[in-house]
């Protein structure tokens, strides 16, 4: 076990800390002992130097006896680990490499099937993880080497030097949960070290339904490969890949329904065609899998075409106020085409649709989901179709008289036409309506 002084090679030090080197199981390490050098050097270690240099020297051997010492008895507790985890689940502890996480993650099984830009944003969010550790740690070479302390520290570092907002942070926390949760057996791990790491309160900044108006100079102002895609969003409350990605196979117009199963939620949604689309969809070319192959191939050779002529469409038509202030550093769009979605949701719900049936054409699974994150009506809205809606004794204080004259009239309507055959079908029908005046 031998102690090193480190030298230039003119023979001065060049560090001015002891070293040492070991071997446990045939592996060699190398490292700094935390003992200082002093007192006058000799040219090689065979030779003694003064008190002082051999009173470091002294500590140096002592420090390195420790350090053997204890990696001895963190290998043996490794290896009493290893044969536990053996017994129980009949499997060798195994081990992954710190640069095959993402690859390991890929090839892991998944619930539900994931999408290409999902698998994008999730590979970056591992890598970023991967390049943190690395940088921290340089001896990691393995998945089991990260620890609690290096997780709370990346996440505290997605907080502090990116100034993730909430949402984000909480995404990236949740994934690489995941991500360990479905690794560490095979990386021979015992824990998950982001597992009880806990998540941040969200502020959620919605979406803002467009006006009539809005909507109407949006399309005068839209690209000609964006303009039946707006239509689609308009008319059916899908999402932009689902607009963008509508295929012929979902489209029957003697029916007058739209049936796509949703790529977000994987739930089928069941959408009347409206005259508006119908109008796009009777001009379109049938000759083709996409309705708008255009636009769909845009979509999946690069999405953000959409998303940039879908802004410059807004900007266009003089529309403003299109993003808020979040908690991080950027601000969260609440004007864009999603907002399409809100949009029909808040006319349909603000003009009485029924809940279940908005439910069945935006394949949402709960009720919840729509009222929070969707129905987004303004004031004026509001107000106006809870007035129209409401029984008049309780938006103007006053009994609907036109009820009642109307009621009268029918029950003289069915007096004049009465006969004897009918007469107990009518006197029945009177007395029903005499009950409800």
């Amino acid at each position: 076990m031998p102690i090193e002084i480190r030298r230039k090679p003119d023979g001065s030090l060049k560090s001015k800390w002891w070293y040492g080197s070991y071997a446990v199981n045939g592996k060699r390490h190398v490292a700094s002992l935390g003992i200082r050098i002093v007192g006058t050097v000799p040219q090689s270690l065979t030779q003694k130097g003064d008190t002082s240099f051999e009173v470091c020297r002294g500590k140096a051997e002592s420090a390195l006896e420790a350090l053997v010492t204890n990696a001895m008895a963190r290998k043996s507790a490794e290896a009493q680990l290893e044969q536990i985890y053996e017994i129980r689940t009949g499997q060798k502890v195994g081990s992954i490499a710190l640069d095959k996480m993402g690859a390991k993650w890929l090839e892991a099984p998944h619930a539900r099937e994931r999408s290409s830009r999902y698998v994008e944003q999730s590979l970056a969010t591992i890598n970023e993880f991967v390049k943190f550790v690395r940088e921290k740690m340089p001896l990691a070479q393995t998945l089991d080497r990260v620890t609690r302390k290096v997780a709370e520290g990346w996440m505290a570092s997605m907080q502090g030097e990116k100034g993730l907002c909430p949402s984000t942070y909480n995404d990236k926390l949740v994934l690489l949960r995941a991500v360990f949760k479905v690794l560490k057996n095979d990386a021979g791990m015992a824990w998950n070290p982001f597992e009880g790491i806990p998540t941040k309160k969200r502020t959620t900044v919605h979406r803002k339904p467009f006006t009539i108006s809005e909507v109407k100079r949006m399309l005068n102002e839209a690209a000609p490969i964006l303009r039946p895609v707006l239509v689609t969003g308009i008319c059916t409350a899908m999402r932009r890949g689902d607009c963008c990605l509508l295929k012929w196979s979902d489209v029957d117009l003697k029916q007058g329904f739209l049936t796509v199963k949703t790529s977000k939620t994987g739930e089928t949604a069941e959408i009347p065609i409206f005259p508006m689309l119908r109008e796009e969809l009777e001009k379109a070319d049938r000759s083709g899998e996409f309705v708008w192959p255009e636009a769909a191939e845009m979509f999946q050779k690069n999405r953000y075409g959409i998303t940039w002529r879908t802004q410059r469409a807004i900007a266009d038509a003089g529309i403003t106020e299109t993003t808020e202030a979040t908690q991080g550093k950027r601000h969260a769009s609440v004007k864009d085409f999603h907002s399409l979605r809100t949009t029909w949701i808040t006319m349909a719900l603000s003009a009485g649709v029924p809940m279940e049936l908005v439910r069945r054409v935006t394949g949402h699974a709960t009720t919840d989901v729509v009222l929070k994150h969707y129905f987004r009506p303004g004031r004026k809205d509001f107000s106006k179709a809870l007035n129209s809606a409401m029984p008049k004794l309780l938006t103007s204080g006053k009994a609907d008289k036109t009820v009642v004259k109307t009621e009268k009239a029918q029950v003289l309507e069915i007096c004049t036409a009465a006969t004897k055959k009918t007469w107990k079908d009518d006197m029945a029908r009177i007395a029903a309506l005499v009950q409800v005046m």
